[in-house]
């Protein structure tokens, strides 16, 4: 979590995706951080449960935002990730 930003606020915050291929966005969601099931802390628990950190860890959950079954990248695709609290 962001320092001084609490869990309750994050989990206000969105999480928008939009992929571009020449020039034309070909794929665009959003979801709410919100949507999470498992509190922050209990994540960052299962992580550190068998394995030490010494110099910090990086928790990916994913975006929570997924096209659909037929869609597949390609070469030169753009991504492009926004997440309201802290950019893109």
């Amino acid at each position: 979590i962001t320092v001084g930003v609490s869990e309750a606020e994050v989990r206000g915050w969105t999480i928008g995706v939009e992929i571009a291929r020449g020039g034309q966005t070909v794929f665009s969601g959003e979801t709410s951080i919100g949507q999470i099931k498992r509190g922050f802390d209990e994540l960052a628990g299962y992580l550190c449960r068998s394995q030490e950190f010494p110099h910090g860890a990086v928790l990916l959950t994913g975006t929570g935002v997924v096209p659909p079954d037929n869609f597949t990248l390609a070469a030169g695709d753009f991504v492009r990730i926004r997440i309201s609290g802290i950019g893109t």
